[in-house]
């Protein structure tokens, strides 16, 4: 799966009276926050970490919300996600016995997940 680049290009930025003007090019929507027990249960050691720092991450996320706006001159459409399942980086010794207890794990269902690729 290709990572693609989410920041916005300078048409993209829509800048008003009632919007704040920031440095950040990526959409405020975008951001999530991990507290030191979401941390945890990823196993992950944040110690170390600076501002500016990558942390790789997978995830699966619900959709909860479709909306869709449209007049004369624009139409817009915004899908709400709610993240529900995390997974930091892995060894290779960690991805072989995550495959072999893919047969063994419940069903996604029970979480909304009647579809997903």
């Amino acid at each position: 799966m290709a990572l693609k680049d989410m920041a916005r290009i300078e048409e993209d930025k829509d800048i008003s009276p009632l919007t704040s003007v920031s440095d950040d090019i990526y959409p405020y929507g975008l951001r999530i926050s991990l507290t030191e027990a979401e941390l945890e249960k990823l196993g992950v050691d944040h110690s170390d970490w600076e501002i500016g720092d990558t942390f790789h991450l997978h995830g699966l996320a619900k959709v909860v919300s479709i909306s869709q706006n449209a007049s004369e001159d624009h139409e817009s459409v915004c899908v709400s996600l709610q993240f529900t399942h995390l997974a930091g980086p892995e060894s290779e010794d960690e991805e072989d016995a995550e495959e072999e207890a893919e047969d063994d794990e419940p069903s996604l269902e029970k979480h909304g997940y009647l579809r997903h690729k």
